[in-house]
């Protein structure tokens, strides 16, 4: 019975099971959710933690285990579902038109919710307390440096963070609120994390080797950040304000006006810098000019807010809110810009400016003579290879303007990156001159006792290597670039020099061999130039001719030019034209002209800048002849006044010496060059100034000279050394007898007549030059015992014997005079030594004797005359041992020379026959000529003595005999010969 009764007991239990089980899920349904809802929170908690640790782990540098791993992703999967399945809950469906619950899917989530719970969150929570640390035991050294540097960072951030709401603290206090509660609790604890952490940072670096240190203070540093230092930053970010309004707005306002008047204060003060900066021509830093912008802005912000203040009512929160502005203006703005303005040192810096005359210049004309300067100029300036570059001519040519123009197309071209002109001066300044090309460099020499060559080391570094046009204006001697600091050879780089000068040797001296001349304006330039300068005045119809006039008498030179045209530009008066003209056609050699003075002292800085007395008094005989003087002239004046350097000079050596003189005048542009070989000229204008430093320096009297103040004053007549009278009678009309100059030596004159005793008091006279006399030579000749040298030129003379008592006499010219015989006493002039005798047409005869008398003659010039010569007399020429020169005509043919000459000639000009030969301008380019009417009876073999012969003329003696071959023959070698006619 029991067994039966158990037996029914099982059965009813196993009929039981299957319907209870459901029936439990239904009536747990709620309590089911709601635990797993418990269960699913309590499981977040635990996952979070777990990964907090996680992430400090991480933060550490340590490897999570993989088991850790795994659970972090059944838990976020078990999350999930379980989420799922509450939510599912509140979707729940109800049956019977929503009277009741769907028993079916409650059952269903009481089912999940229940097994979800048993199954999976409790194992896994049971499973969490069973972890000891997430991580394995591997700290490496790169990951805990890692960590450390992200520490540091967000320290840094944590710092940063403060300053920021610190300084809106600092505003807020300024405009007098309250600061909020937790805004001061968060800057207490953000102190207190930041000792915290720059103990750790401080202790970093005694930290060994030990991993387990190193992870406990990798791990403090870890939980800082997570725990502190992260919630703080997040913190700081939620803060939309740290205080509230206290105060009244009137107060934040007033200091908001205190603050304006500091910042238009702070402005005036510096906008007055700005000023005298911007006089200065300095370029104002671009930091000061934002400032003064901003500062503008700024005071028109404040301005607008200080005039609405009026309209401000009484509600809080508006005055709050303007209150707030002035804050932010004073705190963001007008502070800063205060501190600002207290740094500027300085508003400006100097800088390199365009020089005027790199600007344009209106007033230059282009000139067809001076075309091809311009142009050789600026092929040599694209010329690589080309490193110096030399202008030159006389004073007052437009040389500078010339250059400057050329350095304005070289700006324009962008043929150099930068342009520098400085003028050197006659009396150069090393130390001037590095500080000008170092200003127009933009290079400063700090300390003003750095010495020259200090100076030329920073120059030569900053030219080295560059692409400068430097122009060097107006040189008067050598010039060292080493000295100056002007870079040269391989370190110049692209750089040039361009140089102006009136000394072309100065130019070639400094290595300088493309060099460029000037030369004056033609006649329709120079008319051009000055009706340009002179303006509409020219027009005026009451001047007529005038104008032209005056230009012609400015000797084409601009500087003259320029100075009258300029001067007479508003002179409208006949008158003044005139008076104008009369002073260019005969100024005073006593002073210059104040209408040129200062023009006319530019060009006698040239006659100051001569080396020595030798050039100077050259220079000075020279302005007293004609142009187109030939040097043999010139050294007929000059040998006997012993201004020539050298003793005992023979005539050879002497003429040498003169080349060498007269060619250094012109190349200092103080002579020009003649029509044709061995002559020169002198430009107008420089004679005007060679005059008056002839008179009152070496008290030469000339026919410009004014006669009442000069000419009467016997105390400076006394003073005289050199007297020139050209077609001027004031002599004879001043001094009927005696000429009372006792320091007289050179007196050159013509066309006066000369009173008999008119040489009594000239014992010092050497040099004697009247040419176009119409009378006999006076008896009072014979008292000039010093007389070195005489030319009567072109005078009506026929008795010449009065002259043989002149003994000290060395040379004697006669030129075109009319003496028919050189009577024997002309045989005591025994130191003669330029005997001319040239064109002489009347003289017929010379005395037997003579030329043999004369031994010490160098140079003989007789041809032109109509000597019927003997062969006695010719072969007297043997005799003259130290002839250098000759000059003859022989009208017999048969007179061959052939034993006429001791030594060989340096310069001749022999013709021999009847026949004429074209004397065109072109053979006088031959030092060394010989013309000869031959037959066939003559070989030029007998003539060894002229083998040196440049130029060779033959003339058949009739049409018959024109064979030269036994002229010529293997024993006939002229070596020298150039030309054969």
């Amino acid at each position: 019975m029991v067994e039966i009764a158990s037996f029914v007991l099982d059965v009813v239990k196993c009929l039981a099971a299957p319907i209870g089980r459901p029936l439990m899920y239904l009536y747990n349904y709620k309590k089911n959710i709601d635990n797993l809802q418990d269960e699913v929170k309590n499981l977040k908690n635990t996952r979070d933690e777990v990964q907090v640790k996680v992430e400090v782990a991480e933060l550490n540098g340590e490897e999570i285990k993989q088991r850790v791993k795994e659970w972090q992703t059944k838990v976020n999967n078990t999350i999930t579902e379980a989420e799922r399945l509450i939510e599912e809950k509140e979707e729940n469906a109800r049956c019977f038109k929503g009277l009741r619950p769907n028993c079916i899917n409650r059952y269903k989530h009481s089912k999940k919710a229940f097994k979800l719970k048993r199954d999976n969150i409790g194992p896994l929570l049971l499973q969490e307390e069973r972890f000891g640390e997430v991580f394995d035991w591997c700290i490496q050294q790169s990951k805990y440096e890692k960590n450390f540097v992200k520490f540091l960072d967000d320290v840094l951030k944590l710092k940063n963070a403060r300053r920021k709401v610190q300084h809106k603290v600092e505003e807020a206090k300024i405009n007098g609120e309250e600061i909020e509660e937790d805004v001061k609790k968060w800057l207490e604890d953000v102190d207190s994390v930041i000792v915290k952490a720059e103990e750790l940072i401080e202790n970093q670096s005694s930290i060994g080797t030990d991993w387990q240190t190193r992870y406990q203070n990798s791990k403090a540093a870890s939980e800082l950040m997570v725990d502190d230092i992260g919630p703080l930053l997040q913190q700081e970010e939620k803060f939309d304000r740290v205080s509230y309004p206290t105060i009244p707005l009137e107060k934040n306002f007033d200091k908001l006006r205190d603050d304006v008047s500091k910042l238009k204060n702070a402005r005036l003060k510096v906008q007055r810098k700005v000023e005298v900066a911007e006089k200065n021509v300095e370029e104002i830093e671009e930091d000061v000019k934002k400032w003064l912008e901003e500062v503008d802005s700024i005071i028109i912000k404040a301005g607008e807010l200080i005039e609405n203040q009026s309209s401000i009512g009484t509600d809080w929160q508006t005055r709050y809110q303007y209150s707030k502005a002035a804050s932010e203006l004073m705190v963001d703005d007008i502070g800063p810009l205060l501190q600002q303005e207290e740094r500027f040192e300085k508003v400006s810096h100097p800088t390199i400016h365009k020089e005027i005359w790199l600007r344009s210049d209106e007033d230059y004309l282009v000139f067809e003579s001076r075309n091809s300067t311009e142009k050789n100029v600026w092929e040599a300036l694209k010329d690589e290879n080309i490193y110096m570059i030399g202008v030159y001519g006389m004073g007052g040519l437009g040389k500078t303007t010339l250059v400057q123009e050329i350095g304005r197309n070289a700006e324009n071209n962008k043929l150099f990156n930068e342009i520098v002109f400085v003028e050197v001066t006659e009396t150069p300044d090393t130390t001037k001159i590095q500080t000008a090309i170092a200003k127009k460099l933009g290079l400063r020499f700090e300390d003003e006792k750095e010495d020259e060559s200090e100076r030329a080391s920073k120059l030569y570094s900053r030219m080295m290597e560059k692409n400068i046009l430097l122009i060097l204006d107006n040189i008067w001697k050598e010039l060292e670039l080493k000295t100056v600091g002007i870079p040269f050879g391989a370190d110049r780089g692209r750089s040039k020099i361009l140089m102006t000068t009136r000394n072309v040797d100065v130019l070639e001296k400094m290595g300088s061999t493309n060099n460029f001349g000037m030369c004056i304006l033609n006649e329709k330039e120079a008319w051009r130039l000055f009706k340009k300068m002179a303006g509409n005045v020219i027009q005026t119809p009451e001047l007529n001719f005038l104008p032209k006039k005056v230009c012609k008498e400015c000797g084409d030179l601009p500087i003259v030019i320029c100075t009258i045209a300029k001067a007479l530009r508003n002179r409208r008066k006949k008158s003044q034209w005139e008076d104008a003209l009369r002073i260019l056609r005969m100024p005073s050699p006593a002073k210059f002209t104040r209408l040129l003075e200062k023009e006319y002292l530019k060009i006698k800085l040239s006659y100051d800048y001569l080396e020595d007395d030798e050039l100077k008094k050259t220079f000075i005989i020279c302005s007293l002849m004609e142009n187109n003087t030939s040097i043999l002239d010139l050294l007929k004046n000059i040998v006997g006044l012993g201004i020539l350097e050298g003793a005992n000079l023979t005539i050879e050596q002497a003429r040498n010496r003169l080349d060498s003189v007269v060619k250094e005048l012109k190349d200092s542009c103080l002579l020009l060059d003649g029509v044709t070989k061995g002559r020169f000229s002198m430009h107008d204008v420089v004679r005007v100034v060679a005059l008056t430093c002839a008179y009152t320096v070496h008290h030469v009297f000339t026919e410009r000279n004014d006669i009442e103040r000069e000419w009467k004053d016997k105390d400076k007549l006394r003073k005289c050394t050199i007297m020139s009278l050209v077609g001027n009678n004031i002599i004879t009309q001043l001094w009927p007898e005696a000429l009372d100059c006792p320091k007289l030596e050179f007196l050159r004159g013509s066309s006066f007549k000369i009173p008999k005793e008119f040489f009594i008091v000239m014992t010092k006279l050497k040099v004697l030059n009247l040419f176009r006399t119409q009378q006999s030579l006076l008896s009072s000749l014979d008292l000039l015992t010093n007389l070195q040298t005489l030319c009567l030129h072109d005078s009506k003379i026929e008795d010449v014997d009065i002259i043989g008592n002149l003994k000290k006499l060395k040379v004697l010219s006669l030129q075109n005079t009319d003496i028919e015989e050189l009577s024997t006493q002309m045989g005591e002039l025994t130191g003669l030594k330029i005997l001319d005798l040239s064109n002489c047409r009347q003289l017929k005869a010379i005395a037997p004797n003579v030329i043999s008398k004369l031994s010490q003659l160098e140079e003989l010039y007789i041809k032109g005359c109509s000597i019927q010569w003997k062969v006695e007399v010719l072969k007297e020429l043997k005799h003259l041992s130290q002839l250098t020169s000759l000059e003859i005509y022989i009208q017999d043919y048969k007179m061959m020379p052939k034993d006429f000459f001791s030594r060989e000639l340096k310069r001749y000009d022999i013709s021999i026959g009847n026949k004429w030969f074209n004397n065109s301008s072109w053979y006088k380019e031959f030092s060394r000529m010989f013309e000869l009417e031959y037959d066939s009876t003559i070989s030029l073999e007998e003539l060894r003595i002229l083998k040196n012969v440049k130029l060779l003329r033959l003339a058949e003696f009739s049409d018959d005999d024109n064979n030269l071959e036994p002229f010529f023959n293997e024993k006939v070698f002229f070596s020298n010969l150039m030309a054969l006619e």
